[in-house]
């Protein structure tokens, strides 16, 4: 409730006066309406007014006060009650990814949707209010299906910048041309936990703040690829929630050259849609039979 008080009192003291007499904390507007809702622990009706201040008011200034709203509303549950717009029947799943990849020299920036389907999926879209596109550079493909019949789709796109806080909206479109679409708001993500690099065989977890206990830990993977004929294949994985590993079970991979990639990712709700940052180093990995 503190917290609360403390966001409300910094939008009072920034906001204009609706007319003489009246100030913004006794209007209706929809950033007022917003924190009543947060107050009240209304997450569906927060964020349908947060989508609405997105769409009317927001600004430069305005932006990292919406973005301490966002994340003060996963302190309830993570997000999952930011929505209570259901899947049709034949959508399974959908999560929103947002990658930052450090390698020597350079930085890159992804953002990926996966979608899971009982039917062939033709287009996946996310586009920034209003109308603007991610990135021309998206791939859009069949990842993989299991023997319940469920067919999981990815659309990636490359970006030369992180993802920008702000409202995004997801349109989905199977091949029997049906649809489903839902606004999407993405913030600026605290990362509790970060890696780093060590030493040339080891990497660091870093932790730079309280975990929220209303979401999953943080999820280390670590990835081994040798690289073949223009192709990364993966030799070896593995996924870690808690005892975070610094180095790689050398004993399971054979001599060579390879490119490691260690990724913390961090993962929240906006109801059924899974969002997820993660941040991920990569460089080239040697080896030895010594090792």
């Amino acid at each position: 409730m503190i917290r609360h008080l403390l966001l409300l009192t910094g939008a009072l003291l920034s906001a204009p006066v609706a007319s003489e007499g009246v100030t913004w904390f006794e209007s209706n507007s929809p950033l007022t309406q917003t924190h009543k809702h947060l107050l009240n622990n209304d997450l569906p009706a927060m964020f349908s007014s947060l989508v609405e201040v997105w769409q009317l008011e927001s600004s430069a200034a305005l932006s990292p006060h919406l973005n301490d709203l966002l994340v003060q509303s996963f302190e309830v549950d993570c997000g999952k009650g930011l929505g209570n717009k259901e899947f049709p029947d034949w959508l399974k799943g959908v999560l929103v990814q947002r990658s930052e990849i450090q390698s020597p020299g350079r930085d890159a920036f992804r953002a990926t949707i996966e979608v899971q389907s009982t039917q062939g999926i033709s287009d996946i879209s996310l586009t920034r209010w209003v109308d603007k596109s991610v990135s021309n550079d998206n791939s859009l493909e069949l990842v993989r299906e299991n023997q319940s019949g469920i067919v999981t789709y990815s659309k990636r796109y490359n970006i030369n910048n992180k993802l920008a806080m702000g409202l995004y909206r997801i349109d989905i479109v199977s091949e029997s041309n049906e649809s489903w679409s839902s606004w999407l708001i993405l913030g600026d993500p605290k990362l509790y936990m970060t890696v780093r690099w060590a030493s040339k065989d080891h990497w660091q977890v870093e932790q730079n703040a309280l975990l929220n206990p209303n979401c999953p830990l943080p999820k280390l993977n670590a990835a081994v690829y040798d690289y073949v004929d223009g192709t990364y294949n993966q030799v070896w994985s593995g996924s870690y929630e808690s005892d975070y590993p610094t180095s790689l079970p050398l004993s399971e991979i054979d001599a060579g050259r390879y490119v490691l990639a260690v990724s913390m990712a961090h993962r929240r709700w906006q109801g059924k849609i899974i969002v997820e940052q993660a941040q991920i180093i990569s460089k080239t990995y040697d080896v030895s039979v010594e090792e």
